[in-house]
């Protein structure tokens, strides 16, 4: 069965400098994605926005996961090192 569908993540950082270094950092860990699987990212002020749609067989449902998780994975850490003095 396909699955078809899209994951949007609003992320509010402190300024827009902000937003656009972390997209600049983010954005080549989106290449070579799954099968089936296409992300974006872009700054809306200092919102973070992460969409990732996704059009898959049921059983590979788990690349979903995968995909949000490395992604907020790598945020975090991104974000730690912007709010480290």
């Amino acid at each position: 069965m396909r699955v078809k569908g899209k994951v949007t993540l609003s992320i509010t950082m402190k300024t827009f400098e902000d937003c656009q270094a972390a997209l600049l950092s983010l954005l080549p860990d989106e290449r070579d994605l799954p099968p089936g699987l296409s992300s974006s990212i872009k700054c809306i002020g200092n919102q973070l926005i992460y969409e990732l749609n996704y059009d898959i067989d049921s059983e590979k449902l788990l690349s979903i996961y995968n995909t949000v998780d490395d992604f907020i994975r790598n945020l975090r850490i991104l974000m730690d090192s912007l709010n480290t003095p």
